[in-house]
């Protein structure tokens, strides 16, 4: 009975407290879909958290234990009442991004997005049920009591819930800990459904990525300040990098794909102007992961973090290069941007995109095509000067049906004999094939801006995506069977060589032609590029560049830097 009475305690002294943080914590869950978190697990994991808080509280003195109560409910009202705005406003609830925006944000950008978003249509929402559950725990103080078998009851409620949240608590302390400095996607191997289910538990998050990239940033400013190249040949003037975005290499008539989705780049190649590339893949389905690999010196078997090695923008720009960058996902534009808030540190940094860039977008677009405008509009395209040209796009990233105009449509539903398809999901198939189709029209409009100089275009996605890919299933995950890795990891990649471009270098054309069927895999696209530009620097490798006589052909392509794709 003592052992009973001992566990009943945090209940029996605290039983409004109890009451008051369930019926808080209740609407902070029920209203908001937050990730992969469960709503009926979360609610039972409640349970144990409003016991533990309680038995924390339990030992203090009364009097000071009360104001200890006021405080723990004011933060996580407060906290639950911006989320559930955040929500409400912005379609998400509080995460890095978003707290990240708020503290960039002065005092006029502030009361502009107050008066656009606090309406009296926000009283339709739940965010109502927060303005008035003070009032009603209030009204219901005298009324708030719980018999000992009403305590008993949450007590065993509640020592289940401890135990059932073990697991999810493994994951939040993996969370808050980590010391990695990989993006905040971090894998973790503790298997959850919950996640950081509460506000206050998203807080958490937020201020410990904050932190965290704030580090990164110090990191990155200081690796593109001190750039450095021994020296540059220009060997290729003008270098073009086209990176698509979600780009599936079976779904490309380049590579025997059944329906016209490429017919411009098929026709290239069937002239003789354009080298395909049969073998490779991408380092990680993650754009941001992506990133990192492709446009910086490391890899996943250097040392050290990936913002320690050289940045491959910062060293073209560095060695003599204008560098242009054209994105319809990355600007320095936050309300134009279609990034998260791992691109923000890297990408869209004003401090180091200046390192990086001379010339950029200032907005996105709703279709790739209008960064050939942003490119005639921003750049002199009667300059001589040595260029790195990169255009980034959107592509086929979900939701495809937005990825191209309606009046470029060409394929349908009727087109898939798929009897393991519903009509749905033959539409979305639709969707992606002519998207991907769009995606060949830009690339057509984009050669054709150089064609008559000396130029070397590249075309390289940053990873593919499964679209019911000999499966029921889309989207992009984390799973290595074969099924998933090929449609993920698999994707096109090709070089264009102008006429003026093939008669001034002869030999880096023999070069390219002969190393088409080579494995490659797009963490080593820096030293293709540098080779390229001729520029030497420290970390430039020959067996890493893919025209190379030097080049590795046996290097093991790890995925995620930690499955061999090739096993």
């Amino acid at each position: 009975m003592k052992l009973l009475d001992i566990l009943l305690s945090p209940i029996r002294n605290n039983p409004r407290f109890y009451l008051a943080l369930m019926f808080l914590f209740t609407i902070s869950i029920i209203p908001i879909e937050y990730g992969r978190c469960s709503r009926m697990r979360a609610g039972l994991e409640m349970f144990g958290d409003i016991y533990l808080l309680c038995a924390l509280i339990t030992p203090l003195p009364a009097k000071f234990r009360r104001w200890v109560k006021y405080a723990f409910f004011g933060l996580f009202y407060i906290v639950g009442l911006v989320d559930m705005m955040c929500y409400q406003t912005m379609g998400v609830a509080l995460i890095p991004n978003v707290l990240q925006t708020w503290l960039q944000t002065n005092m006029q950008e502030a009361s502009e997005a107050l008066s656009l978003h606090l309406t009296p249509s926000l009283l339709l929402t739940p965010v109502s049920l927060f303005l008035v559950l003070p009032f009603l725990l209030y009204a219901l103080r005298n009324i708030l009591r719980l018999q000992r078998r009403a305590i008993i009851t949450l007590l065993v409620l509640s020592l289940v819930a401890v135990v059932y949240g073990i697991n999810n608590k493994r994951y939040l302390w993996h969370v808050y800990t980590r010391v990695s400095d990989d993006d905040m996607k971090e894998e973790c191997d503790v298997e959850s459904m919950t996640h950081e289910y509460l506000p206050i538990y998203r807080l958490g998050l937020c201020m410990k990525e904050i932190r965290r990239f704030s580090k990164m940033r110090h990191h990155l400013l200081r690796n593109v300040r001190t750039t450095e190249i021994d020296s540059c040949s220009f060997d290729s003037p003008l270098i073009v990098l086209i990176i698509g975005e979600s780009y599936n290499r079976h779904h490309s008539s380049l590579y025997g794909y059944p329906l016209p989705t490429a017919p411009y780049q098929k026709r290239m190649y069937e002239e003789g102007s354009l080298y395909r590339f049969n073998d490779v893949i991408a380092s990680y389905n993650l754009t941001f992961k992506s990133f990192q690999n492709m446009l910086t010196l490391y890899n996943y078997d250097s040392r050290g973090q990936w913002y320690d090695y050289p940045i491959l923008p910062a060293i073209f720009k560095k060695a003599g290069y204008k560098v242009s960058f054209f994105s319809n996902q990355n600007t320095l534009d936050k309300a134009s941007a279609f990034t998260d808030f791992s691109e923000d540190m890297f990408m869209n940094n004003p401090d180091i995109s200046s390192y990086m860039f001379d010339v950029r977008n200032e907005k996105s677009h709703r279709y790739d095509m209008q960064l050939t405008d942003d490119y005639l509009t921003l750049t002199d395209t009667a300059s001589v000067s040595p260029q790195l040209v990169i255009f980034h796009f959107l592509g086929v990233h979900v939701d495809f049906k937005l990825r191209y105009p309606e009046e470029q449509t060409l394929f349908s539903a009727s087109d898939y004999h798929r009897p393991d398809l519903t009509a749905e999901e033959k539409e979305t198939l639709a969707h992606y094939d002519n998207a991907i189709l769009y995606n060949d029209k830009v690339i057509e409009t984009i050669i054709a801006l150089f064609r008559s100089k000396g130029a070397i275009l590249i075309y390289v996605p940053d990873h593919g995506e499964l679209v019911y890919d000999d499966c029921q299933e889309m989207g992009r995950n984390m799973l290595t069977q074969r099924k998933y890795v090929i449609p993920q990891y698999d994707i096109p990649f090709w070089i264009y060589c102008t006429k003026q471009y093939k008669e001034n270098h002869p030999e880096i054309c023999r070069l390219i032609e002969r190393a088409v069927d080579r494995p490659f895999m797009t963490d080593d696209l820096p030293h293709l590029l540098l080779f390229l530009s001729g520029i030497k620097c420290k970390g430039f490798q020959h067996q890493r560049n893919l025209i190379d006589e030097q080049y590795n052909d046996n290097r093991k392509r790890m995925i995620k830097g930690e499955c061999d794709y090739d096993l």
